[in-house]
């Protein structure tokens, strides 16, 4: 089955994503957990269920799926996947599925046959970045973004210096 959404093109037999017809290098773990999100993608996955299909017989921590699901945030932009809250991730991007080539669809998006087509909307359409994480970060419209960060960081750093006065 192939996927297309946005300016991508995901092969899940291959593992293998597209973008703009050029292949990108996308790991096996993360390309297995889009492959799971991409195949069901109004499901809500919990932490157990994607360790159980990616990493299956392996005991490894939960902090491999945050790796992973931050992977692929940086790669498709931080509204892609959508956390739940002691549920699990949701795939937010709409996708059309498809059966053939990838080589056949010169453009993912104008795929016609109607019997293997399937759109999937999101929840909440939300516009999601496509650059990379660095070309986000070098524009200053994205500083609010930053935001956030900075007040964790300020908090950190209050929260340090009174307990090294309180010590002192």
């Amino acid at each position: 089955m192939k996927f297309a959404f946005k300016d991508f093109l995901f092969d899940s037999k291959e593992l293998k994503l597209y973008k703009d017809d050029r292949k990108l290098n996308l790991k096996q773990k993360p390309a297995q957990i889009l492959e799971l999100f991409l195949s069901a993608p109004q499901t809500i996955h919990s932490k157990e269920d994607i360790l159980e299909k990616v990493w299956p017989d392996r005991k490894v921590t939960d902090q491999v799926v945050f790796q992973n699901i931050g992977h692929l945030r940086a790669l498709f932009g931080d509204d892609a996947i959508k956390t739940f809250s002691r549920k699990g991730y949701q795939w937010q991007i709409p996708c059309t599925a498809f059966e053939g080539t990838a080589e056949a669809q010169a453009s993912p998006q104008t795929a016609t046959n109607e019997s293997t087509k399937v759109d999937v909307q999101p929840e909440e359409d939300e516009a999601v970045v496509t650059e990379s994480p660095s070309e986000v970060l070098e524009r200053p419209e994205s500083i609010g973004r930053k935001l956030p960060m900075f007040g964790l960081a300020g908090a950190l750093v209050l929260l340090a210096l009174g307990i090294y006065f309180t010590l002192s």
